[in-house]
């Protein structure tokens, strides 16, 4: 198979900067008045701003036998097909892909007594990437 890049829906970018706005917005406000519910609401927005605009750098690649997930600020999420435990969509506006899989002990052996997830942002192309990892799972775990 070959590599594929996958990068966050347009939709996920309009939210990020809506955000941003919001914070912007909220900021002059609480600068203005002065009073501590403005404070608490920019504080809230801005925290979600931040997290969006950081997450809309997401990027997911797949060759047909490794996922790899980046994000900023954070190590690459590295996942052999081998590994491979569970691959649903979630959500109810913004669907996303949820990756489970049995993470590597310190030999390099997949270990299947502990699961770890993979919150992935609504990416172009998520129906066909849930397709090729639905394919690319051992044979057992379908």
């Amino acid at each position: 198979m070959t590599l594929r890049h996958y990068r966050p829906k347009p939709t996920f970018y309009l939210y990020a900067l809506l955000f941003a706005l919001a914070t912007l917005w909220l900021g002059s406000e609480a600068w203005k008045r002065g009073d501590l519910v403005w404070w608490v609401m920019f504080v809230g927005v801005a925290f979600i701003a931040v997290r969006m605009v950081l997450a809309s750098f997401a990027r997911a690649e797949f060759d047909g036998q490794t996922f790899i997930y980046r994000t900023p600020l954070r190590k690459p999420h590295r996942v052999d097909r081998q590994q491979l435990a569970l691959v649903e969509m979630g959500g109810r506006r913004n669907e996303a892909l949820i990756i489970g899989y049995h993470p590597r002990d310190e030999q390099g052996l997949v270990t299947i007594r502990e699961m770890r997830y993979i919150n992935c942002v609504p990416l172009e192309g998520q129906g066909e990437l849930m397709d090729r990892l639905l394919e690319a799972m051992p044979s057992a775990e379908k």
